[in-house]
């Protein structure tokens, strides 16, 4: 008998899974949006040996949450092409744009046990979308994780199924995946190029 997804967190493995699926030892990938680190961490699992993460976090609080999370698992010598930033995830790190991208992850809304009045924006999350989508490497893909249980996470889930569904089939593959017999689950998008 299978592993049976846990109900709280469908959506966290259905992503780690399309985290695995896409890396390979010696690719680049972004957190963009780290909050407390749990994908920036699984990002590093794949990658700590020949690759590298970068991650994003507009909130201090986030970005030493992440550090520390990755300190608990990994040596100081593994983490050396781990590199984070506090800044918005609408403006990338020049590093960005000088490493091979296979992988783009967004886990929106706000930060789990942080303040839920500071939400990721639909303005400067599709303005980081359509970021990403330039650089992105062929082959690669973008993880965007979706919360509409709170109004800024519903209005942002829905800008992005609009802005998503008019990107050109003959360059991208776009998949939207819902949990139906869920009231106001989270959504996973993903987009391969």
């Amino acid at each position: 008998m299978g592993r049976r997804l846990g109900i709280k967190r469908a959506h966290l493995d259905l992503a780690h899974q399309y985290m695995h699926r896409f890396l390979k030892e010696d690719d680049w990938a972004i957190d963009a949006t780290c909050g407390n680190g749990h994908d920036t961490l699984e990002l590093t699992h794949i990658l700590c040996n020949e690759g590298g993460v970068i991650g994003i976090d507009i909130q201090d609080d986030a970005i030493a949450k992440t550090r520390t999370l990755l300190q608990s698992h990994f040596p100081k010598e593994d983490l050396r092409n781990v590199h984070l930033y506090c800044q918005s995830h609408a403006d990338f790190p020049k590093l960005c744009f000088q490493k091979p991208i296979r992988l783009v992850v967004y886990n929106l809304g706000y930060l789990p046990g942080g303040n839920k009045c500071l939400t990721t924006m639909t303005e400067s999350t599709l303005e980081s979308v359509r970021q990403a989508l330039k650089f992105i490497m062929p082959g690669g893909a973008v993880l965007i994780t979706c919360y509409p249980g709170h109004a800024e996470g519903a209005k942002e889930e829905i800008a992005l199924q609009e802005e998503l569904s008019r990107l050109s089939p003959l360059q991208y593959n776009v998949c939207a995946h819902t949990f139906i017999n869920r009231t106001s689950s989270p959504s996973l998008f993903l987009i391969q190029t």
